[in-house]
């Protein structure tokens, strides 16, 4: 990695570090201020996403009534809008048509027919659009028939989806023999009912109810922070530091050894030798006899104390040279072995550096 690499990663640590450290250093009246700003924009977010959804789902309404001179009910509905592409697919517009028989005709074998043909003019010649549509091989011009004869007061609802378009609804009674039914005393009505929001409403209401999740995890979070500096109270920075630094501590634990691991103080119980300084034999006085002087006065000599005879040092091996000789109380020494255990015997260390046993 290159030196510009390495920078720039040193950087993108240090802002990333600066970012926490200004999210962590929030007073009280700050979190309270953004957990403020969160909840509202969770309702905001929310609300615009039930007036969205709302949108889709509302229709856009129409009527058409019976005309005698035409036999049918016809009416021009103008442009459907939408994203959806030529051909049926899952962004086409709903369109339905809820139709009354008002006065039917006596005849048997009537039916009520009705067609959506993309077209702008109704009162044109619509023959070959029609029998388009009775085919059914294009989706701009659909139809459907009822499945059985119509009752007075019957209502029968037609559904469609259409591609974006202007379109014209015609609904008919029609007999058996699929000609247009021209009794004087037919009546029907039709309400009809598009909805071309749908698409456009259900995206951006999505949209926003996503935005409106996202709101409420950073009120959670914030949250969060208010109650935690809540239950700490009014804790400084300084006070946080140390806490931590104790937790610390008590979870790493002790870091030296238990004192027992010090070795002894004294001599071993079952040391052959003594536990204190040897006792040294006090010599009988002499008294001298006092010779007068005239003037001098006469130092009193004192015996001198006898001196322990040297022994041989004991040659040093290999065991010696990586143990380590712990000095204790009254002069003596203890013989600390590799594996941290010592040896019951207490050592002297002679005039010349060696250490001996010590006999008593």
């Amino acid at each position: 990695m290159t030196e510009e690499g390495v920078e720039a990663t040193g950087k993108e640590i240090l802002s990333d570090a600066d970012q926490d450290e200004v999210v962590e250093t929030l007073t009280l009246d700050q979190r309270q201020e953004e957990l403020k700003k969160s909840r509202w924009n969770v309702f905001l977010w929310l609300g615009i996403a039930v007036l969205m959804f709302t949108f889709a789902l509302f229709p856009m309404p129409f009527n058409i009534d019976y005309d005698g001179n035409t036999d049918s009910a016809e009416k021009d509905i103008g442009w459907v809008w939408g994203p959806s592409l030529p051909g049926d697919d899952l962004f086409d517009a709903p369109l339905h048509l809820d139709v009354l028989a008002s006065s039917p005709p006596p005849d048997s074998g009537v039916l009520i027919e009705a067609y959506v043909i993309k077209e702008d003019n109704c009162q044109q010649q619509l023959g070959n659009l029609i029998e388009e549509a009775k085919a059914g091989t294009s989706h701009a011009n659909q139809y459907q028939i009822m499945d059985s004869t119509p009752v007075v007061g019957q209502e029968h609802t037609f559904k469609f989806s259409v591609d974006p378009g202007q379109y014209c609804v015609i609904v008919q009674y029609v007999d058996a023999d699929g000609s247009v039914n021209n009794d004087n005393a037919n009546d029907l009505s039709v309400k009809g009912k598009v909805w071309p929001n749908q698409v456009f409403g259900g995206i951006l209401g999505i949209i926003c109810l996503s935005l409106s999740a996202f709101a409420f995890v950073g009120a959670q979070k914030h949250g969060a922070h208010v109650k935690q500096i809540l239950e700490n109270g009014n804790e400084s920075t300084e006070d946080k530091v140390l806490a931590s630094l104790t937790d610390a501590r008590v979870a790493a634990g002790p870091t030296g050894g238990p004192p027992s691991a010090a070795g002894p103080t004294g001599g071993p119980p079952s040391a052959a030798g003594p536990t204190g300084p040897p006792q040294t034999v006090e010599a009988p006085v002499v008294e001298a006899p006092v010779v007068e002087a005239p003037v001098e006065q006469v130092e009193q000599v004192e015996p001198e104390a006898p001196v322990p005879t040297p022994t041989e040092p004991t040659p040093a091996t290999a065991d010696d040279a990586e143990a380590v000789f712990e000095p204790a109380e009254g002069g003596y020494f203890y013989k600390k072995l590799p594996d941290g255990s010592y040896e019951q015997t207490v050592y002297v260390h002679n005039s010349d550096g060696s250490y001996v046993p010590y006999e008593g």
